[in-house]
């Protein structure tokens, strides 16, 4: 399916008149106790010395991924965020799993919470910003072959590496702290594997991400996820891992 792009626009627009309704009963409390590790729009200013990632890259057993955040007049909406699938399992390529995401947030003591409504999501050419597919919660190879095709791409990983999938968090205040990538048994509809990785906009130095708003430390959980947890100690500057971050841009 393909659609113009004032046709996709509608739809983001819709998706923003109803994400204004959806509360957020569980995740974490603006003001002082703001547990979010995203850096929404009204905190740039505050944050101006601590630059920031807009882009990430979570890599797990069997699927890599890409984050970007979306934009929309120059200002990042934290409902959206895109996605791009930069490797694959087998058997998803054979058409033997699918893919669902989901979105979950840790507080300052470790406390998780995992959103039990698996998010919805739509792929878009990169090319020409046109939809491939409508809003959906699960992804198999077969829901988009023929779509492929219609590019003239058989391979899996070539198609998924041209499209931006482009997921409706529903979190318009950026409570949420990361995306989780569920692959499935096709059959058993099991979970096989998944890879987490922390939701753009959060602080590009690791250092900087791990004391809250409120002064708290960063729950360990969401430290372990920032791509450059490893490089602490080694001499980087803040500005060195905002351009390491922009790398994982697409």
């Amino acid at each position: 399916m393909k659609t113009t792009k004032q046709q996709i626009i509608t739809v983001l627009l819709t998706l923003t008149a109803a994400t204004l309704l959806v509360g957020c009963s569980k995740g974490a409390q603006v003001g002082s106790e703001d547990y979010s590790s995203r850096v929404t729009e009204t905190d740039i200013t505050a944050s101006s010395t601590k630059p920031l990632a807009y882009c990430n890259q979570a890599t797990g057993s069997e699927i890599t991924s890409k984050m970007k955040v979306y934009q929309e007049n120059n200002a990042v909406r934290m409902d959206l965020v895109y996605v791009r699938l930069t490797a694959l399992p087998a058997s998803f390529k054979n058409d033997q799993s699918y893919i669902s995401m989901w979105k979950w947030l840790s507080n300052s003591a470790g406390s998780t919470y995992l959103d039990s409504s698996a998010l919805e999501f739509v792929l878009i050419d990169s090319t020409n910003n046109q939809a491939l597919t409508n809003w959906k919660t699960t992804l198999k190879w077969s829901d988009v072959a023929s779509a492929a095709s219609g590019l003239g791409i058989t391979d899996p990983q070539t198609f998924f590496n041209r499209v931006n999938i482009l997921v409706n968090l529903k979190d318009a205040q950026g409570e949420y702290d990361a995306l989780k990538i569920t692959h499935y048994n096709l059959t058993t509809h099991k979970a096989i594997s998944q890879t987490d990785g922390l939701l753009p906009m959060f602080y590009a130095n690791p250092n900087d991400y791990a004391t809250e708003a409120s002064g708290h430390a960063r729950a360990e959980v969401l430290k372990n996820l920032h791509p450059f947890a490893s490089q602490v100690g080694q001499g980087f500057s803040s500005t060195q891992y905002q351009s390491m971050a922009n790398a994982f841009c697409f």
